[in-house]
């Protein structure tokens, strides 16, 4: 026997229409634990929970369907925008020594294959230098977004590398990642300190950093 009979029959009337425990509580103004109580041993009240629980999980994947399309515009205008900006700017800046060099280095040393990231990697420690200064300068990268690893061999003290590429780089040690270890003898001293691999994560730069690179190699073919 149940205090309100009107608002428990309210109550059964809205859950054989669809309702939830919380639209319920509600309407017929009661606390869901009361509704959940009043409907707890009915059958049919089992069966509305799993439909929910089924339209609720149909209803989430159209949802994320569409914030994955919006996102899928976001990043092809992203893009798009990155392409124009990088012509405008490559009129700007082609006749600076720096601009140049830098194309010039990454066409030579530089990952032109991976979409995600700008990586240049060279044994030669001013071309890590000069291609932070040219990212500092052109693609407005900042200081904190540069990565750097190592690629060292048997014969290499890793303390001893990362010291001398960390204050030839000014990159903090925090910077580095792990170096990776070449298999080679051990006893057979190194002529350097390792191979440097300067990274910076980034789509957008990395597809303007492609169109200078072409635009500078039409140029040239002209």
């Amino acid at each position: 026997m149940v205090r309100n009979q009107e608002k428990y029959e309210q109550a059964l009337g809205l859950r054989k229409r669809g309702f939830t425990l919380e639209e319920i509580a509600k309407y017929c103004e009661i606390s869901k634990s009361t509704a959940s109580k009043w409907l707890q041993n009915k059958a049919f009240s089992a069966h509305v929970t799993r439909q929910n629980k089924k339209r609720a999980g149909t209803e989430n994947a159209k949802r994320l369907q569409l914030v994955n399309k919006a996102r899928g515009g976001e990043r092809i205008a992203r893009y798009r925008e990155a392409a124009r900006s990088a012509e405008v700017e490559y009129k700007h800046y082609k006749k600076d020594a720096l601009f140049t060099a830098g194309l010039t280095l990454y066409l030579c040393l530089g990952d032109l294959v991976n979409e995600r990231t700008i990586r240049i990697s060279s044994a030669q420690m001013e071309v890590h230098r000069m291609f932070i200064r040219f990212a500092l300068e052109y693609l407005g990268v900042e200081k904190k977004q540069f990565r750097i690893w190592l690629q060292l061999y048997g014969g290499h003290s890793e303390a001893v590398c990362m010291k001398k590429w960390q204050r030839l780089t000014s990159l903090p040690y925090v910077q580095f990642y792990k170096s990776q270890f070449v298999n080679g003898s051990a006893n057979k001293k190194p002529l350097h300190y390792g191979v440097g691999n300067t990274i910076i994560g980034s789509t957008v730069l990395k597809r303007k950093l492609r169109r200078w690179i072409e635009l500078s190699t039409e140029e040239l073919s002209q």
